[in-house]
């Protein structure tokens, strides 16, 4: 890094001439001064490099970005994706035979965007919620430390008022008491303090780390980005390390005195006043999850007034299906198509990229995703389900069904699921019934579960309903806007997506069913829309049409 005192232009030094830089390039790591700027703008190779003032690049000195293999001392030009790795030509023959030439990417292509990246955004929220364990720790521990110190003062008014009673005797006594209290409240409020220095230390450092994040975010280059992230973040699992292991070996000491009953009437016999005690107990302190702290901010941060919301359309691609009957987007951005009429399970990428078709047993008709891995699949009236790994490393599981089953929503380690015949049967995921609501589902094929709520639709009244989860009904929805009503979606304000099939459009209802929003219709290219999936981390609304185009919209 340049001296903090002066940054000399480079190209000036390599004639051995001293000249203080005006502008820092981010893409050669050097600084130029005026004349050596515009010789350097006005090259093809370097025209289009990133040009920061030496004012915004004091900001990111100090973030330390190895732009050279540690290994080989070569650039890193290169991206492993098999290994999450920034590589040098030397490094491909060495340790990445194995990796086929798709794995192995430029690392410009690689680093691209990186200031939008997910790995970007994960370290952001990582770091405010790792600030926020540390201040909890810090505040539990001076709870800890005020409740000594209350301790100690009561104990020192039961001393006072039972001293009172007695005769000169007992002060000696008294005295070699106060003294047993005072060293062991000492050592109790020492290990609190030690305890509580660690943590501002650790909170000071962790804050640093912000802001070098957000330094790095607004100044640096997309490589150095996206090397920074990784480095930074290698710096805050360490610190996160740091803390679950301060927290595992925290106690609280509360101290006590057992005043001796007989020492009014024996005080001849009493050899000590009385005995401090300190109680150590175990502090169960949890810390808190960066990604489930990542999905509530995000669901507190969108709009309430659904008249806000709007849509921007980021992808839409044709498929050669026969009927799209489900789809969703999984939180590594993969989006699995079932296609009922055409037997198919398909796994595409954002960009529309077919990636495979996932083997099924059957004609696959809903899809709710468990997690990054596992999903779970109905197939309609061959009256059973499956829980199956996308990624193949697991078999699958088999759950059978009275009759058959259609819809399928996934919510806090429970399958809701439409039996025709039963009803909604929630279930866990070893397909053990859990509980059976009842209501009509003769025409409700879609449904879609909250933490306290269910949504479904009906096909034959055009109706939308949310219901508790015992059943009993919240509210009804019925417009004219909407007709022959199919997939349904949830947003984290409890705000429904639904699209109708026969007018084709994609409306929002309002949280408590009193208003609604028609979002999209077919001028926007909506054709015979049959499901709709919200993925609520990434607010990204992923459309199926029967006819087999699937589109990907951003929900702002």
């Amino acid at each position: 890094m340049a001296s903090k005192l002066n940054i000399l232009c480079g190209s000036c030094g390599y004639e051995d001439i001293s000249k203080n830089a005006k502008k820092w390039c981010t893409i050669c790591e050097e600084g130029f001064c005026e004349d050596c700027e515009r010789y350097h703008k006005s090259m093809k190779l370097s025209r289009d490099h990133k040009i920061i003032s030496i004012e915004d690049y004091r900001q990111i000195e100090n973030i330390s970005v190895n732009l050279n293999c540690e290994i080989h001392g070569k650039k890193l030009d290169l991206y492993c994706k098999k290994h999450d790795i920034a590589v040098c030509v030397v490094c491909i023959p060495l340790g990445h035979k194995s990796c086929s030439s798709s794995d192995v990417i430029s690392i410009d292509d690689a680093s691209k965007n990186a200031k939008l990246s997910s790995a970007l955004l994960d370290l952001e929220g990582t770091i405010s919620t790792t600030i926020d364990n540390v201040k909890n720790c810090i505040k539990d521990r001076e709870i800890a430390l005020k409740n000594v110190d209350q301790d100690e003062q009561t104990i020192r008014k039961t001393i006072t008022d039972t001293r009172k009673n007695l005769n000169e005797y007992l002060d000696k006594l008294e005295r070699k008491l106060i003294l047993d209290l005072k060293s062991k409240h000492r050592n109790c409020k020492s290990k609190i303090v030690k305890i509580l220095n660690h943590l501002r230390q650790m909170e000071t450092e962790v804050e640093k780390l912000k802001e070098q994040t957000i330094q790095m975010k607004r100044f640096a280059s997309d490589l150095q980005v996206f090397l920074g992230t990784r480095e930074l973040n290698r710096a805050l699992c360490k610190q996160i390390g740091s803390l679950k292991e301060e927290i595992r070996d925290y106690t609280n000491n509360n101290m006590e005195i057992e005043v001796n009953h007989v020492i009014s009437s024996l005080m001849n016999e009493v050899k000590q006043f009385g005995e401090i005690r300190v109680n150590e107990t175990m502090v169960e302190l949890q810390l808190k999850d960066a990604k489930t702290d990542q999905a509530q901010i995000q669901i507190h941060g969108l709009s309430q007034n659904i008249h806000n919301i709007n849509l921007k359309l980021k992808q839409k691609f044709d498929i050669k299906v026969t009927n799209i009957s489900g789809c969703i987007v999984l939180p590594d951005n993969r989006i699995i198509i079932a296609d009922y009429y055409g037997s198919e399970l398909m796994e595409y990428n954002n960009d529309g990229q077919h990636i495979r078709n996932i083997p099924n047993s059957n004609a696959p008709f809903s899809l709710t995703a468990i997690d990054t891995d596992r999903i779970a699949v109905t197939f309609g009236d061959k009256k059973y389900l499956e829980i199956i790994n996308t990624t193949g490393k697991s078999k699958r599981k088999t759950v059978k069904c009275s009759d058959n089953c259609w819809g399928i929503s996934y919510q806090d380690q429970k399958l809701y699921v439409i039996v025709f015949g039963q009803g909604i049967v929630v279930m866990d995921l070893n397909g053990k019934t859990l509980n059976t609501i009842d209501i009509h589902v003769s025409s409700v094929y879609n449904i879609t579960a909250t933490s306290d709520r269910i949504y479904y639709t009906d096909i034959d009244s055009d109706t939308v309903h949310c219901c508790s989860m015992t059943g009993q009904e919240i509210w009804v929805f019925k417009d004219k806007s909407i007709s022959f009503p199919r997939g349904l979606s949830v947003d984290s304000n409890q705000n429904v997506f639904v699209v109708g099939e026969d007018f084709n459009n994609l409306t929002l209802i309002q949280h408590d069913g009193k208003d609604s929003k028609v979002l999209l219709t077919d001028s926007n290219g909506l054709k015979s829309p049959n499901v709709v999936h919200y993925n609520k981390q990434k607010k990204i609304i992923c459309l199926g049409y029967k006819a087999g185009s699937v589109a990907l919209y951003q929900v702002s």
